[in-house]
């Protein structure tokens, strides 16, 4: 069975050793270390993020989730329509724009064929009248 002994206070007292002055001083140094045992330097910045939720009050962290929850739908909605805006230019910009400059390059190539035709019909005159070009101008100058 158990037996039981009572202890007094004085030879509890008395098997302790009595603390020196320096240990006292060595114990204040030893509990301010307890805080310094977090070790910083391997703490997350989710680690820090999630302490300041003991610094911020509960009703500033309501508000500042509400801000930050319009924030994202402001943002999420303005990147929304900024896509559908660009889309809707786009494809404007290729039914429309794409047929014109098609017709704006069959444009330049037809006056490209028109100049080529008329300096040939041009050198033909000169060939077929026979002539020199220089007499031929000569005889412009001399009429």
């Amino acid at each position: 069975m158990v037996k039981l002994t009572q202890v007094d206070d004085e030879t509890a007292a008395a098997t302790q050793e009595p603390k020196d002055v320096f240990d006292h001083h060595e114990s204040d140094s030893d509990s301010e270390s307890d805080f310094e045992d977090d070790d910083i330097e391997n703490e997350t910045l989710y680690d820090r993020i999630v302490a300041l939720k003991d610094i911020v009050p509960p009703e500033q962290r309501v508000q500042l989730s509400q801000i930050a929850d319009k924030v994202k739908s402001y943002t999420a909605s303005g990147i929304s329509t900024s896509g559908s805006l660009l889309w809707a230019l786009t494809s404007t910009g290729l039914l429309l724009g794409f047929p014109f400059f098609i017709a704006l390059f069959s444009e330049m190539q037809l006056q490209e064929m028109e100049k080529g035709v008329a300096m040939q019909q041009s050198s033909q005159d000169l060939i077929a009248s026979g002539a020199d070009p220089l007499a031929a101008e000569g005889s412009k100058e001399q009429k």
